[in-house]
């Protein structure tokens, strides 16, 4: 039987790793900036704001399921001088987060869903369903990016839009209705660098 402490402490889980993945994106994109790379930069960036999503999302559920008002940072507690260390080339940069959004999407939420469903948490499970889905996403655009880097190709820099209620990504255009939460076009923004 699941228990309510394992919803909360999975929801806890869940922005720990998206506020770090948030932060990490954030000096990834800094990074890809120095080195030219200026449709990577703006790629890390939106994933980045993508995650500030995730965590507003996840702490949302927290609260109104213990009904109860969070400090984030007594949640997160990351260390910014830990995650400069893990800066390398933009190439190294987009292998990490390929690496860490595949396994948000394939273990991590897909266990957090599981947990959430058996308790009947709709809020959690809703949560995480939107976060694995953009999680996908995010994964399948770096991977994109890392084989157009690895090829040699001139990268053009293209408009880029998020979903502000899911941390969907899509390039070129808005679509009418997000693919991940159904929210009309309008709940896009278009982000620059």
């Amino acid at each position: 039987m699941i228990k309510i402490n394992i919803i909360i402490e999975n929801l806890k889980e869940g922005i720990r790793g998206e506020y770090t993945a948030k932060r990490k994106y954030a000096l990834f994109s800094e990074k890809a900036l120095k080195e030219n790379h200026l449709m990577i930069a703006k790629l890390f960036k939106t994933v980045s704001l993508a995650e500030e999503i995730h965590v507003k999302n996840h702490l949302r559920a927290l609260e109104k399921i213990t009904n109860k008002k969070f400090n984030i940072n007594h949640i997160v507690g990351s260390d910014e001088s830990e995650l400069s260390i893990k800066v390398s080339s933009t190439r190294d940069n987009l292998k990490d987060a390929i690496a860490g959004e595949t396994y948000e999407f394939k273990k991590m939420y897909k266990s957090f869903i599981k947990n959430a469903k058996k308790k009947d948490f709709y809020l959690a499970e809703f949560s995480f369903d939107l976060a694995r889905k953009a999680e996908k996403v995010h994964g399948e655009l770096f991977m994109k990016y890392l084989e157009l880097l690895d090829s040699g190709q001139t990268i053009d820099e293209i408009e880029i839009f998020l979903c502000k209620i899911c941390g969907n990504v899509e390039l070129n255009q808005a679509p009418l209705k997000c693919p991940n939460c159904d929210h009309d076009q309008q709940f896009f923004e278009e982000i620059f660098l």
